[in-house]
């Protein structure tokens, strides 16, 4: 029987060679061509069994030659080869008929089974086209049930830690969706640290720590290669007798391993099919670059946040008068936050917004910001800019709207009487309403050149006589109930 026939297409010679190398390696006959222009030329002069192409290439990209193969040859499949796929390549790519894709840079493995899966699923649908028996369609409409279901539990998982911003919660969920994604019951995800694995979670029993040197796990992170341990062997996580075979999988982030995933005890079989293990492999790319993204966020978001609180600092160190005034104003915000039972978002929301809602006095003159003695109509005109100058600087955080709305809002009253908007009622956020009656607390009961600051009695009686108009009776009433509302005293945490 003739060897199977694969067309290999990119304009990148490597890309080609290398592709070439392992097809052949793998007892599969190889042709090239390095564009779409030759590839269908070559396409009308012989019978391909599978085709692999490149995405971009000149004369003629992936997606022409895509849909010139619907017409001369449709039963042949075509896999997509490109180095960084987007949700939007992959839609138009299977739009257009592709039926995977392979990443570069690619493994024997990931090729191998590929090429078995495409070739299989083509002999079936070729019985089927030239008469084939009920036998063919029911393996094929087996083989189409299981990549259906396995698309759509893959991509339940991929919304699932496209969900999670926190890195401790992925290690905590990991398991479980490895275990919904393999059907097995025992998976272990343990992160890399001082010479040993330490276990972040699991499903079944295992060891809290297992040292890296001489045992398998050495040989994972050195290669970062999946390894399969057979059954019947000691699994190193419990030092038991392994009932099914156990599947490791490495975590991988700027070409170093950082942690690993451990699955066994399958539900269904004893063995993992090549399927399964690509499944788990694409599974582990994808949790180590929600990992890495989120790493990555959080360094920006810290030092974001460092650069802001630091301009902030530089305008409350001109004016010792408010001297800690936005530190104390968002921990007044959050303990309302904590009496409204609001959610961690919102409370995220007040952290960064509260800290720096009044960052816009950067813009205003220090003879108006410092003056000893009450502003003038023009001063004050002056000094309400500010909301809009400390959101012009935000402005450009697209992903901080809420955060914007509490800088721009802060001085708005629910009577329509407050500024730069005239808002009312509704139209102020609940966020902008907390933070309203946490300044005007602070503000009422500081110091300041031209007036002695309240006293606590003073300042809640005063509240309480604007709840309504200035304030929302809701957020008043939460007030009273946080500890600084009933009198508490709230200390600067010096840094």
């Amino acid at each position: 029987m003739d060897k199977p026939k694969i067309l290999i297409i990119d304009d990148d010679p490597v890309v080609r060679d290398v592709l070439s190398q392992i097809v052949d390696s793998l007892g599969f006959c190889s042709d090239i061509a390095v564009d779409g222009v030759e590839g269908l030329r070559k396409l009308n002069n012989t019978k391909y069994d599978l085709i692999f192409t490149d995405l971009n290439m000149p004369k003629m990209d992936g997606l022409e030659f895509l849909r010139e193969v619907k017409s001369i040859s449709p039963l042949t499949p075509v896999a997509i080869i490109t180095g960084y796929p987007t949700l939007e390549d992959a839609v138009d790519a299977i739009r257009e008929g592709a039926k995977d894709f392979i990443t570069k840079p690619f493994k024997s493995e990931q090729i191998k089974t590929t090429i078995e899966r495409l070739l299989r699923e083509r002999m079936l649908l070729r019985g089927i086209s030239s008469g084939g028996n009920a036998v063919s369609v029911n393996e094929l409409y087996k083989e189409v049930v299981k990549r259906l279901e396995e698309i759509a539990i893959l991509q339940s998982v991929s919304t699932e830690l496209d969900e999670l911003y926190d890195n401790n919660e992925i290690y905590e969920r990991i398991v479980f969706m490895a275990s919904r994604l393999l059907t097995a019951n025992e998976v272990c995800f343990g992160i890399l640290s001082n010479g040993y694995l330490r276990i972040k979670s699991a499903t079944g029993k295992t060891k809290k720590e297992i040292p890296i040197a001489g045992s398998v796990l050495e040989k994972v992170i050195k290669d970062k290669e999946y390894h399969v341990i057979p059954s019947g062997e000691t699994n190193p996580f419990t030092e038991t007798k392994l009932k099914t075979e156990l599947l490791l999988i490495p975590l991988v982030t700027n070409n170093e391993v950082f942690g690993l995933l451990s699955i066994t005890n399958k539900i269904e079989a004893v063995n993992f099919t090549e399927d399964e293990i690509y499944l788990a492999i694409t599974f582990g790319k994808k949790v180590s670059l929600r990992i890495e993204n989120n790493t990555l966020y959080e360094i920006f978001y810290t030092t974001l946040i460092n650069t802001l609180k630091s301009l902030v600092v530089s305008i409350e160190a001109r004016d010792s008068y408010t001297m800690h005034h936005s530190e104390r104003v968002t921990n007044y915000a959050l303990q309302i936050c904590d009496v409204m039972k609001l959610s961690k978002e919102e409370k995220e929301i007040i952290q960064f917004g509260g800290y720096l809602h009044d960052i816009g006095k950067i813009g205003v003159k220090d003879t108006v910001l410092l003056k000893p003695s009450r502003l003038t109509e023009e001063e004050m005109d002056e000094i309400k800019r500010h909301p809009i100058i400390g959101e012009s600087i935000i402005r450009p955080l697209r992903m901080f709207t809420s955060e914007k709305d509490l800088i721009l809002m802060h001085h708005e009253r629910i009577d329509g009487n407050g500024y730069p908007l005239g808002l009312t009622g509704d139209k102020i956020p609940l966020l902008v309403k907390i933070l309203t009656v946490a300044d005007t607390y602070d503000a009422m009961t500081s110091t300041r050149p031209y007036r002695a600051a309240l006293s606590h009695a003073a300042a809640i009686k005063e509240l309480q006589r604007c709840s309504g108009t200035q304030f929302d009776p809701e957020v008043v009433k939460a007030f009273l109930q946080t500890p600084v509302g009933r009198g508490g005293y709230y200390e600067i945490q010096e840094k």
